[in-house]
């Protein structure tokens, strides 16, 4: 199967709905990230197939959990899920956060490519972010613990916004460190077509 085919199965396995422009925008996307990580290094994997599997229809899992408006994906380094999310959802704000210079450059470069006006860029720090208190979601991937990803990322949902922390096996250690700052609405299991191993998404919003 081409690339376009594969996604377009994985979309409709997992019952996203996303129409050929956008499955056509992904492909484009995964061509600029296959070029840029032979001189960048973005990401560990090199296989393309892989690519889709473990980064692509990985990160379109998150899509069905994304209802706010204002998004920030955090630790986002070459856009997953943030960018794969920000292509399937134009109508909707993403900030993709990153401190790696090559990996905001990237995705600096991926914006101004497809011409992406509903995503923003930052290249710092998760704790120097300044628009504290305004994300209906912050989303993370394999960015850090439970417990650091509260500590660094407390200030920056709104007052209804939640935490979505995209995990594999059943985090059942990382649960019991978390501090009591959150609380944990619900964790569901996700099934990734091609991906032969466990996902999860951990649900939590602040106290307060």
């Amino acid at each position: 199967m081409s690339y376009f085919e594969t996604l377009k199965w994985g979309a409709d396995k997992m019952g996203v709905s996303l129409s050929n422009h956008t499955i056509e925008q992904l492909v484009q996307y995964l061509d600029m990230l296959q070029k840029w990580n032979k001189a960048y290094n973005l990401t560990a994997i090199r296989d393309a197939d892989k690519m889709v599997s473990l980064h692509l229809l990985d990160s379109l899992a998150t899509l069905p959990f994304i209802t706010g408006q204002n998004i920030i994906d955090v630790g986002t380094g070459p856009g997953l899920p943030g960018m794969v999310l920000a292509i399937c959802l134009p109508d909707k704000n993403f900030t993709l956060l990153d401190s790696n210079g090559k990996k905001t450059r990237f995705l600096t470069q991926v914006k101004m490519e497809m011409g992406l006006s509903n995503v923003s860029v930052a290249n710092e720090r998760v704790e120097k972010h300044a628009r504290q208190g305004e994300y209906d979601h912050v989303t993370s991937r394999a960015f850090a613990s439970l417990e650091d990803m509260i500590n660094w990322c407390l200030p920056l949902p709104s007052a209804n916004g939640n935490f979505l922390a995209m995990k594999g096996v059943y985090p059942e250690d990382e649960l019991l460190q978390l501090p009591d700052t959150v609380t944990v609405q619900t964790i569901q299991p996700l099934s990734v077509p091609t991906i032969d191993a466990e996902r999860h998404m951990v649900i939590m919003t602040r106290k307060g």
